[in-house]
């Protein structure tokens, strides 16, 4: 069973983390390395005409009126909140758990040509692990994230609208690594590593489950 309560509405997905956990990500409100007691995914309108509201008292606002437990890392998207792929694995003690929602219309390769304007789209990607990492395999984690990220867009066959190559991910993505703060802490997660392994199988399961529902509609 899930350590870590999911509240899922049309609007938003959020979080309730089991504990306080050291978090590292590149959200809007409460990124970099932090901590945190919750995460809120907040679909938004693309649609929406300007004035747009700043990101930060969008988020802030909204997880407060949520009461989300505080403090609160949150992100943005126009995707589905539909489009939600979950996986866990276990073994020994250790679990990871990971949620993610898709949109590809703003698929992007490396080095494609940039836009200062970019079209909604985006892959956000919450990992839990319920040991405590480093801050050095914190890094760790976020990279294995990423790149199992990429093999699942690899494994979709997506390419970039730009340059007509492979596609990497999408031009506004967000990932989120959430760890324990108390005890022991693992000082490396790479692919040779149970916790690599871990990692690595429930993002690209969870990023392919939730590709394909993004593909389907």
């Amino acid at each position: 069973m899930s350590q870590v309560q999911l509240i899922q509405d049309a609007h938003y997905i959020a979080l309730i983390l089991p504990c306080e956990c050291k978090v590292l990500s590149s959200s809007v409100l409460n990124g970099g390395l932090s901590c945190a007691k919750s995460l809120l995914n907040l679909k938004v309108d693309q649609y929406a005409p300007p004035p747009w509201p700043a990101p930060k008292e969008t988020l802030r606002s909204k997880a407060i009126e949520l009461a989300l437990p505080q403090p609160t890392t949150a992100m943005m998207t126009a995707a589905s909140m539909d489009s939600l792929g979950y996986c866990e694995e276990s073994r020994a003690e250790l679990t990871v758990e990971c949620w993610v929602t898709a949109g590809l219309s703003n698929v992007r390769r490396v080095g494609d040509r940039s836009s200062e304007q970019p079209r909604a789209g985006t892959i956000n990607i919450s990992l839990y692990i319920n040991h405590v990492l480093s801050d050095a395999a914190l890094v760790e984690a976020l990279m294995m994230v990423t790149e199992s990220k990429v093999t699942a867009i690899r494994d979709a066959g997506i390419v970039s609208p730009i340059s007509g190559l492979p596609a990497s991910g999408t031009g506004t993505d967000s990932h989120a690594v959430f760890c324990e703060k108390q005890g022991e802490a693992l000082d490396y997660c790479g692919k040779h590593t149970l916790i690599g392994e871990l990692i690595g199988k429930v993002v690209l399961s969870a990023c392919s489950i939730s590709i394909e529902k993004c593909m389907a509609n």
